[in-house]
């Protein structure tokens, strides 16, 4: 209700509820931790007057003022996650790109670090839906058994234990019988539970009958049993490699990430940590860490790889050098691009600069390459290069035209859902339309600076393109 009440009915297509899925199976297609977790999915129709982040936005500002006036969404936090399949897979499930881990310690050590860290980082500019991951007033109730009394009654803790949690769960969780259909082959599980509603009150699981395999008496749960309850236990515990782990997950609104980490970790470098107790940045903010070292390592293996076969292919290392030259000449679009329509440097739009790099690097090879052939035939520097520009101008402008209109909508983000894609679109655009216009003068001037005239060989004659005066005419 609180959703439909802030995003129109004729945005909104679909929710998908997923309330207090017990921390099981369950585990393999829903992202709850636990009953005290809820998972509500929101597909909005492609007519929405809304980007999902602004309807996010919208419903992080409603909570919070509902927070205020409304009990029931006092102890209540939310949080949003809008980055799609390719942020989930770059933080590996969890729900915010964020994550400030705090490893080592006792539970208790590393949540009182936790909730420090929590307040330093909400005052942040672009740090939305701050919170610890794990809760640690999840209410439990223990049951301890009295051994000696039991033993007195000829049961073990082994019978009451099954039994408990045969009556609680079912008997498949300690007796795992199944039965084969004879017809079908088909394999059921074969359980026996107590009545749903059984746990309504303590009462009525002490009154759960015991029966001692030696003596047969029948007795009471409640007589060899105690009942404690305690208010203050974790939800869920977290171990990376046999260290408790407390995690503080943080969103970003309206800023980058990195931005936004880059001041978290101004903010947390004075923390006094205990002995024994470390922090560390993970979750999206680092795979894209690790991602730009990997693509930036890429991007650079891939340029010298490139040039190393020019140069087999040109047999020359000049010409190579020239035609990677078309690559800063593109870099200087990519990053005005991206300042001018406030994009940040992410993972998309890296991989938007190892494309261009592709397509500009051709296009200077039919270029260069044309204009070696031209001296080959006896032209000089400055005829073979401007034949060449000449000549190779209309399939550069047709390679050009054909991605610049295929990304064109993609980067203005016309399609909807394609909000992810827009980064890597506007970086190839951005890095075409100044290589291109740039590679046509730069380019040239280039090799005619670094090339020297050579006399022809005789008994050839360079291409001649109509309406220009052949090499030699004008002395």
């Amino acid at each position: 209700r609180f959703v439909q009440e802030v995003i129109p009915p004729a945005d909104l297509r679909m929710i998908v509820s997923e309330v207090g899925v017990a921390n099981n199976w369950s585990a393999a297609y829903t992202p709850n931790s636990g009953p005290q977790d809820a998972v509500i999915k929101i597909q909005l129709t492609d007519t929405r007057a809304l980007t999902a982040q602004q309807y996010a936005s919208r419903l992080r500002l409603e909570f919070e003022q509902r927070q205020q006036t409304d009990p029931s969404f006092a102890d209540l936090r939310i949080s949003f996650d809008t980055g799609g399949m390719v942020s989930a897979a770059l933080n590996y499930g969890a729900t915010s790109p964020i994550e400030i881990q705090v490893v080592g310690g006792s539970p208790q050590q590393a949540y009182a670090q936790a909730r420090a860290i929590r307040d330093r980082v909400q005052p942040i500019p672009g740090a939305a839906d701050v919170r610890i991951l794990q809760r640690f007033d999840y209410p439990q109730m223990f049951i301890e058994i009295d051994r000696k009394k039991a033993n007195q009654l000829g049961l073990d803790v082994y019978e009451v234990f099954q039994t408990v949690t045969t009556a609680l769960n079912s008997s498949v969780t300690v007796d795992r019988n199944f039965w084969i259909d004879p017809k079908s082959n088909n394999q059921y599980w074969i359980g026996v539970q107590y009545h749903e509603k059984l746990e309504t009150s303590l009462q009525e699981v002490a009154n759960i009958t015991l029966k001692s395999p030696r003596t047969g008496e029948v007795v009471n749960l409640g007589t060899v049993v105690q009942f404690r309850r305690q208010d203050s236990a974790p939800a869920e515990v977290i171990h990376d490699n046999l260290a408790s782990i407390v995690s503080v997950l943080v969103n970003t609104e309206g800023r980058d990430i990195g931005g936004v980490a880059a001041d978290i970790r101004r903010q947390l470098r004075d923390l006094a940590l205990p002995k024994g107790m470390v922090l560390r940045m993970s979750g999206e903010y680092e795979r894209m860490n690790e991602a730009f070292g990997n693509l930036g390592f890429g991007l650079a293996l891939a340029s010298v790889l490139v040039y190393l076969l020019m140069v087999a292919l040109f047999r020359s290392y000049l010409s190579p050098f020239i035609i990677m030259f078309a690559v800063p000449l593109g870099l200087i679009g990519v990053l005005l691009t991206l300042f001018l329509t406030g994009t940040t440097l992410n993972v998309q739009s890296l991989m938007g600069v190892i494309f261009m790099v592709g397509i500009v690097v051709a296009n200077s090879t039919l270029l260069v390459d044309f204009a070696n052939q031209q001296r080959a035939l006896g032209a000089s520097v400055y005829k073979a290069i401007t034949t060449a520009a000449a000549i190779r101008l209309r399939p550069i402008l047709m390679t050009f035209l054909a991605t610049f209109l295929a990304l064109l909508p993609m980067a203005i983000g016309l399609g909807k859902g394609s909000e992810a894609n827009v980064p890597l679109a506007r970086a190839v655009v951005g890095g075409l339309l100044t290589s291109t216009a740039l590679n046509l003068f730069v380019v040239p001037i280039l090799y005619t600076l670094l090339n020297r005239d050579r006399p022809a060989g005789p008994g050839v004659e360079a291409l001649r393109v109509p309406g220009t005066i052949p090499p030699g005419a004008i002395s």
